[in-house]
């Protein structure tokens, strides 16, 4: 954990350890041993708006898509500085475990599960979250970077459809946001809600070999980023019935 530094990440600081001694009383006899207790503690950067789980859905806290889209990137940067950068698999990448801080700037934690990427393993016991860990870990315990990107899609999906249980199609999605929207939206808004449709479905293919890597997601969420203009166009036509 000390060796990793990036912005979409929480920062290990740093830990302690502690050992005491302790009377215990022997079962089924009146004596006392006297044995060591050890405590171990991870310290880590607080991070002050707390978990994402807290903010997905419209009802409690309606966030614009701007700053969705912004926690969208951010997740990917902080997943491909893990396994580009670390071969690192996350193995618990949902809600609860990315942080946000006071400029929602989201920071990926809970390291518990991680561990090095070896191309394809087998897991014996199963952890993690059920709805974010992908088919073939639940399944036959295989875990990948495809592993990960199967929670990306899920998380992506929720936070684009402000809901925990998405089983919309695109074309509803797309239908609530026409009518959130105040004005009509930048061509450069639609097109990042639609692509990040497009990869949060690609991400949570059944089989792995079907989902990209991290790597190409990111260059792919770039290409919204120098483009101008309004979609009133585009958003009438996506709409009709």
């Amino acid at each position: 954990m000390q060796v990793i530094n990036h912005r979409n990440v929480v920062r290990f600081l740093g830990f302690c350890h502690n050992t005491e001694g302790e009377a215990i009383k022997e079962t089924g006899s009146e004596n006392f041993v006297w044995a060591q207790k050890r405590e171990r503690l991870l310290c880590f950067e607080y991070v002050s708006n707390g978990s994402l789980d807290k903010y997905i859905t419209d009802e409690l806290r309606g966030l614009e898509w701007d700053i969705r889209y912004q926690i969208i990137k951010g997740i990917c940067e902080g997943l491909h500085y893990l396994h580009k950068e670390k071969s690192i698999i996350h193995m618990d990448l949902k809600p609860a475990n990315i942080l946000l801080d006071d400029g929602m700037v989201p920071k990926i934690t809970d390291f518990g599960l991680s561990r090095p990427n070896k191309n394809t393993c087998t897991a014996g016991e199963r952890f993690g979250t059920r709805g974010y860990f992908a088919p073939e870990y639940m399944n036959d315990g295989k875990t990948s970077f495809k592993s990960d990107i199967y929670g990306l899609g899920v998380i992506i999906i929720e936070l684009v459809a402000g809901r925990k249980v998405v089983n919309d199609s695109n074309s509803n999605v797309l239908r609530r946001w026409r009518h959130r929207w105040k004005k009509p939206p930048t061509l450069q808004q639609y097109q990042q809600l639609t692509k990040c449709l497009e990869i949060a479905e690609r991400c949570r293919k059944q089989e792995p070999k079907d989902r990209p890597f991290i790597w190409d997601i990111i260059p792919y969420l770039s290409e919204t980023e120098s483009t101008n203009g309004h979609a009133d166009q585009i958003i009438s036509f996506s709409f009709a019935p």
